[in-house]
């Protein structure tokens, strides 16, 4: 009896550390044929001092995508990229600009109407990564379509669209999305780091700790917490502007085990630092609210 009793203390000893040992391979594995509705915004207030003078404003952004899993080259997957709607608004400085894919006013050009229900490709990777992105030139054509039939103003209108919306800032914004998954297995309580970069207005290269913080019916709970840096140079307003910023971004996400899917992730973000424009330095300071949220839709 007492052997017995010796042996069945072992073996629970040995079931304990099988499961304290279990992995989970965390990925992009969407199954061919299927859609996914993807909603992600973006909310912002940002404060400026120019020459001792404070300007504030607020910004939200908000894009609704659909996913079609289309097709699987080894372990990376062709999706169609549809936008269903795409809103902006900012208010500041005694001005409020508003504009949303779904609604056009007669003598109010919306380039954004012209996005509604455009498409583009990419080639997505087992850990979020793009790959590639095609198919931009035509909702370029489609968005600029919206503003103008001159075609002088149309050739200007396009190059600067292109700007916003060629297939490296959109590679770039996805990815900053979608690229959370580690490239092993791993355990509950374990992290991984991932690297992304995104511009499209200024530049940022966020360095990212995620960790798994549970698996539960299939539905894995990470820990994000990373530092954000913007060092480079970009053009607004017809302006060149410098920037040496610095920040943060905390927060959860929620990914189905199955499929890789993002059901939802909320990040807080902070970013403070300089900015310079033609030799006038601008005290910068932003705090933001990112959320996304997936569902399959079919």
């Amino acid at each position: 009896m007492k052997a017995f009793k010796i042996s069945l203390f072992i073996l629970c000893l040995s079931s304990l550390s099988t499961f304290a040992q279990k992995t989970y391979l965390l990925k992009q594995d969407y199954p061919i044929g299927k859609k996914y509705g993807y909603t992600i915004n973006s909310d912002q207030i940002i404060n400026q001092k120019v020459d001792g003078k404070e300007l504030s404003y607020i910004q939200n952004v908000g894009t609704d995508y659909l996913f079609d899993i289309v097709g699987v080259k080894g372990v990376e997957k062709s999706v169609k990229v549809t936008y269903k709607r795409l809103t902006i608004k900012s208010v500041g400085m005694g001005n409020e600009l508003i504009l949303d894919s779904d609604k056009e006013e007669a003598g109010k050009p919306n380039p954004f109407s012209g996005l509604k229900n455009a498409s583009f490709s990419m080639v997505l990777g087992s850990n979020g990564s793009v790959k590639s992105v095609s198919g931009v030139g035509k909702m370029i054509d489609s968005m600029a379509a919206k503003m103008t039939t001159d075609t002088a103003q149309l050739k200007q209108f396009k190059l600067s669209l292109s700007k916003q919306f060629n297939a490296e800032v959109i590679r770039q914004t996805m990815e900053s999305s979608l690229k959370i998954f580690p490239e092993k297995a791993i355990k509950v309580g374990e992290s991984w780091v991932v690297n992304t970069k995104m511009q499209i207005t200024m530049p940022i290269e966020a360095l990212t700790t995620y960790t798994l913080k549970e698996v539960k019916d299939n539905l894995a709970t990470l820990s994000v917490k990373g530092n954000l840096v913007s060092k480079g140079s970009f053009v607004a307003m017809g302006n060149e502007m410098q920037t040496d910023l610095k920040g943060i971004n905390i927060g959860d996400a929620q990914i189905d085990i199955r499929t890789g899917m993002i059901l939802s992730s909320h990040t807080r973000i902070e970013l403070y630092g300089k900015m310079n424009v033609a030799n006038q330095a601008i005290d910068f300071d932003m705090e933001g609210i990112n959320n996304v949220i997936g569902k399959e839709v079919n």
